[in-house]
């Protein structure tokens, strides 16, 4: 440990500033690329006292023009592996962890521990299934996203600002991070990074935000909630839009998380059916298993065959969503 007296000092000098607090503070980034590198490198500057890095990708050429973290030796290398150990240079008072995994593989432990979590991600699924997680975990989620001149911000407090389901901007198949452009087919967790244009002046821009409002959440100010921030870095302009939360949102919604969805089922129609009528309607990725009184159901089950009945629940284990999509059978 090194010596930090007189590193602070300057941002000591803000009002509501507490560094002993930020010491005390964990904040997880889900994704060490363009995004999530600054973020932590931002964060480590100013002693945020344990960092969780979360990235299972390795260094290509093609990061080193917006990813300061890393130079041409590093290629091949994990990102997350070579990020801890340039923030340990940068600051060697923070404490830093690499998980080089998926966030899906992650230890729930880590979020648990963690005061905040900054969305670096670059699928759609990804996100869909970290903003889940946060949601069921109560803990606060820093959304930005990216691609060419133009970015975005959010920020989810669980059960007090829209969660990014309660999205209603953007058609689902295109509610992801901009790094996958408009129109491209979804992608599902763990695949192969989509490629995409992004510039480092985009990258500073809209991680700076990210990381001051993370540090706002850390300080207990007032960080940017119920707006959705668009930046056009074109026209050098930011656009505020007012978010409000769905009610009817199947993941943060107070109805849901006291009754679950009611959600009408046939009969005659097989588990099979029911899965692909939940991809079609809700979005979903591909639900992996139906838990009905903590029995797995197959896929060829009839509804009918079933000792199920209107009001009862039924469990659905989806790849996108990082808790079980409680549904309350309405049996036609």
């Amino acid at each position: 440990m090194k010596k930090v007296e007189g590193r602070y000092n300057r941002q000591e000098m803000l009002e509501g500033w507490n560094q002993e607090k930020l010491k005390q503070s964990t904040v997880l980034l889900a994704g060490v690329g363009a995004l999530g590198s600054m973020v932590a490198v931002f964060l480590a500057l100013v002693g945020v006292g344990k960092l969780i890095l979360v990235d299972m990708d390795t260094i290509e050429l093609s990061n080193l023009n917006r990813q300061l973290l890393f130079t041409e030796s590093d290629i091949g290398k994990f990102k997350a592996k070579v990020a801890a150990e340039k923030l340990g240079e940068i600051n060697p008072n923070v404490h830093v962890t690499a998980r080089n995994e998926s966030v899906i593989s992650v230890p729930r432990k880590y979020y648990e521990q963690s005061d905040v979590i900054v969305d670096g991600l670059d699928s759609f699924e990804a996100r869909r299934w970290l903003n889940s997680l946060c949601v069921s975990l109560n803990k606060p989620l820093v959304h930005g996203g990216m691609y060419g001149w133009y970015g975005n911000i959010q920020v989810i407090i669980p059960f007090v600002t829209p969660c990014l389901e309660c999205q209603p901007l953007l058609p689902r198949e295109r509610f992801q991070k901009s790094c996958t452009p408009p129109g491209k087919k979804r992608e599902k967790v763990e695949v192969e990074t989509p490629k995409f244009p992004a510039v480092s002046t985009i990258t500073a821009v809209l991680s700076g935000i990210q990381a001051q409002d993370t540090l706002k959440i850390l300080l207990n100010l007032s960080p940017l909630i119920d707006n959705y921030l668009f930046y056009d870095g074109m026209s050098q302009s930011f656009t505020t839009i007012k978010l409000e939360r769905n009610p009817k949102c199947m993941i943060c919604s107070d109805k849901y998380r006291l009754e679950g969805i009611e959600y009408a089922i046939d009969k005659q129609e097989t588990i099979r059916e029911l899965k692909d009528r939940l991809i079609a309607t809700l979005g979903l990725s591909e639900p992996i298993r139906v838990i009905h009184k903590s029995k797995f159901i197959e896929d060829n089950t009839k509804i009918g065959e079933m000792e199920l009945n209107s009001g009862e629940l039924l469990f659905v284990y989806d790849k996108s969503l990082g808790k079980p999509l409680k549904l309350r059978a309405k049996i036609s």
